[in-house]
């Protein structure tokens, strides 16, 4: 059911190795290797965009993988907020990097 100022990010909307027709909705070199939903609730979290996370669910077009997704509140276009997810996503795994670099 739609939801008015809603909407629902799948892994596969932000997954590098998956192409447009896959599912990616933003462009490859912003595109994130791998995201998990736990990464795309914490970047929708830190962007204050209200986030529900909803595991164990699959995209009608890939019923088999039972990814999940996070439905988030929209303040801007549906690109922009993809664009905005992705590029949090990578300043949390660059900082985790960091720190772990730092701890040896």
């Amino acid at each position: 059911m739609k939801s008015p100022g809603k909407i629902v990010v799948w892994p596969v909307n932000l997954d590098s190795a998956k192409s447009r027709i896959e599912g990616r909705k933003v462009a490859k070199g912003l595109a994130i290797q791998a995201p998990r939903l736990e990464e795309i609730n914490e970047a929708a979290i830190r962007l204050s965009l209200e986030a529900e996370l909803v595991p164990g669910k699959s995209r009608p077009s890939s019923w088999w993988e039972k990814a999940g997704y996070v439905i988030v509140t929209k303040n801007e276009t549906k690109t922009n907020v993809f664009r905005a997810l992705a590029g949090e996503i990578g300043k949390i795994r660059a900082a985790k990097v960091e720190r772990e670099e730092r701890s040896h």
